[in-house]
């Protein structure tokens, strides 16, 4: 069977099915640590202290691909078509996303460093800037967007979400080679970023 050429192109729903599996199995593996925990004795409140760094590690990671995996519901959602480059760069995202519970272990098993730390949060800002490569091709390339969204104020915004995104990641990411210990809190930051997309974006439209 010939390969997928750049100019074929297929609809979005065989993509975004598999990559909602890809999403699954990966929190999957992620949670798998919880099922070695030891609670002594019935002391829950004890394992619960002792294993404080396991359980925020797993939790944000969780959260954190939760926000990835609607993002790329809500993009994927806008895409009309999909071509072979929309389709590798999606395959990079996937990737990215299934090797996501190696960093979380390390991040869980050690203590903050600007090593540790960084490849942590370096790998999630490898994540969506992968995210923003695919909105941003997907934005210029005519044909992939359904017709009533692109060039619409939603696709500015959904442009200057992604972009405000990557930027929270890669600005926590240089956090953590200074100050790693509270690196990851940083990353709190990404529950503003829809209002303040919006607000840009309408700030556009008026300008």
């Amino acid at each position: 069977r010939r390969s997928m050429s750049r100019g074929e192109r297929h609809t979005s729903d065989r993509i975004i099915a598999f990559s909602d599996g890809v999403v699954a199995i990966a929190i999957t593996v992620l949670l798998l640590p919880l099922a070695e925990l030891d609670t002594k004795d019935g002391q829950v409140l004890t394992m619960l202290s002792e294993n404080s760094q396991l359980l925020w590690g797993l939790t944000l990671t969780w959260v954190i691909i939760a926000v990835f995996w609607f993002a790329h519901h809500r993009m994927f959602d806008r895409i009309a078509a999909v071509d072979r480059v929309v389709l590798w760069l999606n395959f990079a995202w996937l990737f990215a996303i299934a090797l996501l519970p190696l960093p979380t272990n390390i991040v869980v098993q050690n203590a903050p460093s600007a090593q540790v730390t960084g490849f942590y949060i370096g790998w999630m800002a490898l994540i969506s800037i992968i995210m923003m490569g695919i909105v941003r091709y997907s934005q210029r390339t005519p044909g992939i967007l359904r017709d009533d969204f692109a060039g619409s104020e939603s696709a500015r915004s959904a442009m200057i979400r992604t972009s405000l995104i990557s930027g929270v990641f890669v600005f926590a990411f240089l956090v953590a080679l200074v100050l790693p210990s509270i690196a990851t809190y940083v990353l709190l930051l990404m529950f503003f970023v829809d209002p303040l997309a919006a607000r840009l974006a309408a700030r556009a439209r008026s300008g």
